[in-house]
Parts: C-alpha cells; sequence; structure tokens
C-alpha cells in the first residue's frame, strides 16, 4: 500500500514515459502543470517552470527503501466523494465549508478542454473533464487514515479541520493544508485521499482579506486539485504553485496551467492518462460512477491498517525577504504517501 502527504494547497503530478528498464519518467507537455506520482520528491526539491522532478528523480526513486515506481495518480472511477468532519471549525462552520468546497471542487471538475476531432483533421472541439466530485455529508471521523481489505471495515474521504493543534510543523503557519492519498504503486490509480486545514491561523471567508489574512478559498481551491492528482506547479500564476502570500486571492481562480493539467489527467472522453507500462497507449478508460470509498463507506474511523508507509515533507515555508514582494509564504502541498500493492473487489 502507498501513501503520500500533501504540505499546504494542492498535490504534485507529472506525465510519465517509458525507460527501457522498465522505469517511467514524468515527461513534460506543453504545459508546465505538473501531476503527482507513486514516488515522494525529494524533500529540498521545488518545482521550476518547465520542471516538475529533479534531473536524478529515477535514480532517487530507485535508491529508496522499498524502491519507487514514477507512476501519475489519477481516480479511475468517473466520480468521487468527499466527506467534511462533522465539527468543521470555529471559523468555518460546517454549512459554510460545505458550500466552499462544492464550489472548490467544481472549479476543477468543470474546466473545459479543448479535444482534437478525427472526423475533420485541425479542427477542435470542446468538453468537459470526465471526473466528477460528490459531497457524501458530514463524518464522525476525524482522522487521516485508509481502511485496508483486511480490517472489514469501510472508508471516507474526510476533510479535517484543527482549530487549536496543528500537528504538521513547528511553525503554525509554515503549511496551511495537507493532502494524504493512498494508491496502487504497479498502476498509479487512488484509492483514498484525506485533507486537513490549519484552522490555526486566520481564515478569511470572503473579501476583502486582510493583510494578514489566510484566504480560505485560495487554500482549497489548491488542496482540492491536489485531491484530484494535481502536483505542485513551477508557474507563476498558477493555483498549484506550492506557497501562499498572505491577503492574496488570485489562487482562487485556475490559470490555464492548471486547466491544462487537469484535461491531461482526465479526458473529456473519458480516458485516463496512465504510465504506457499500465495501458499500452497510455490511455486508461475510466469506470462508471460510483462514488462509494474503497471497501465501502462508513462515517465513524476505523482500525486502520495498511502494508508500506512514507512520508515526505514539501519545501518549508518559503520567505524571499524584504524586496521581493514575496515575504511571508506558507507552504501549500503535497507530502506523504500510501502505497497499497494488491486491490480487493470493491
Amino acid at each position: 500500500m502507498g501513501r503520500t502527504r500533501a504540505e499546504g494547497v494542492a498535490r504534485k503530478g507529472a506525465l510519465v514515459a517509458a525507460l527501457a528498464a522498465g522505469v517511467c519518467l514524468p515527461a513534460r507537455e506543453a504545459g508546465a502543470h505538473c501531476r503527482t506520482t507513486t514516488c515522494r520528491l525529494p524533500p529540498n526539491f521545488q518545482p521550476t517552470p518547465g520542471q516538475c522532478y529533479p534531473d536524478n528523480f529515477a535514480s532517487y526513486c530507485a535508491g529508496l527503501d522499498p524502491p519507487a515506481r514514477i507512476l501519475p495518480v489519477f481516480w479511475r472511477n468517473a466520480c468521487v466523494s468527499y466527506d467534511i468532519q462533522r465539527d468543521a471549525s470555529q471559523q468555518v462552520p460546517y454549512a459554510v465549508a460545505a458550500q466552499m468546497f462544492e464550489v472548490a471542487f467544481s472549479k476543477w471538475t468543470g474546466t473545459i478542454c479543448s479535444v482534437a476531432t478525427t472526423a475533420d483533421a485541425g479542427a477542435t472541439a470542446w468538453g468537459r473533464v470526465s471526473i466528477d466530485v460528490r459531497d457524501y455529508g458530514p463524518v464522525e471521523c476525524n482522522q487521516v487514515q485508509f481502511n485496508t481489505a483486511d480490517t472489514g471495515q469501510g472508508n471516507q474521504h474526510v476533510i479535517v479541520f484543527y482549530d487549536h493543534d496543528w500537528p504538521h510543523g513547528p511553525d503554525a503557519t509554515d503549511i496551511l493544508g495537507l493532502t494524504t492519498i493512498s494508491f496502487d504503486p504497479d498502476t498509479g490509480e487512488l484509492f483514498d485521499a484525506d485533507m486537513e486545514i490549519n484552522a490555526t491561523v486566520p481564515l478569511s471567508l470572503g473579501d476583502p482579506v486582510p493583510a494578514k489574512g489566510y484566504d480560505f478559498e485560495s487554500i482549497i481551491a489548491h488542496e482540492t486539485g491536489h485531491f484530484l492528482g494535481m502536483a505542485h506547479s513551477g508557474d507563476m500564476p498558477a493555483t498549484m504553485i506550492a506557497s501562499y502570500s498572505q491577503g492574496s486571492t488570485w489562487m482562487r481562480t485556475l490559470q490555464g496551467d492548471d486547466q491544462a493539467g487537469i484535461c491531461a489527467i482526465y479526458h473529456p472522453d473519458g480516458n485516463r492518462a496512465v504510465a504506457p507500462g499500465v495501458a499500452p497507449d497510455g490511455l486508461l478508460m475510466e469506470d462508471g460512477c460510483d462514488p462509494t470509498p474503497d471497501h465501502g463507506f462508513q462515517s465513524a474511523c476505523g482500525a486502520a491498517s495498511g502494508g508500506c508507509a512514507a512520508a515526505a515533507r514539501a519545501p518549508a515555508a518559503v520567505s524571499t525577504g524584504a524586496g521581493a514582494g514575496l515575504a511571508g509564504l506558507a507552504t501549500l502541498g503535497l507530502a506523504g504517501w500510501r502505497r497499497r500493492r494488491r486491490r480487493s473487489a470493491r
């Protein structure tokens, strides 16, 4: 079983190309978008324009214990669910959180993509990405976990707020959100995603955002991107950029880089872009819409179990110093892996 935890706002990603040795390396498309893969990035690596991964990424992943393949992650199901923990936050009541997360996810699932047509060479059609996200309602569970088949218990894709003690990092303002995913390390298929929101900082729910405030809409626009398989972008501006500047709101709106990324994963015709070793032509058709979590839905936490687990930290908070205009940045991103080698029937 594989697990990945994301720090800050969104998830990481990249398209892949097969190598002769059987290892897949991410390859850049025309856009600068990055996809989360089944191999964690080195702790100190920061994406830059045109580069999602370090030059030595293949050897780095091969040297991990256990070694990790480099496969882009994806939801095969045509739809997936999420659940907000019923207590939500003192700053963000449940009803407000539910409405704002619905909007955040719809920014991604409502993306319209260009599609080349075969009937008329050179013509372009348009279609919406082939992924939907549905709110399964409030749940009791307030933990990030994944119950495997041997527990006999179900799951939930939970969103949890921390109002008092943020458990990730010595400085509570370093990391604004974390998204943790579970996936099949042999294919990249996602089985589970859980999100943690840092509510120990002053979250702003509307306009104007105070100069020292943290725009909740920006944070969750980023984190929902991670939920769907997007990684940190090296391009500015992009919703999936790794750092947020207090008082800003521009991350609320998906940019061309973000839109190209989600279109590259979930083609309008229902295909998912996968590693060539997973499907011969690098395309795998979606399963029908069933938002039920792996092993069934349950509201309460379970006795989670898992095989191998790994954790990786996203870059620490970024401060470019006075005069650069971006001082006081907080990390938004992805930082943990849960790997699951065999998938039981639902």
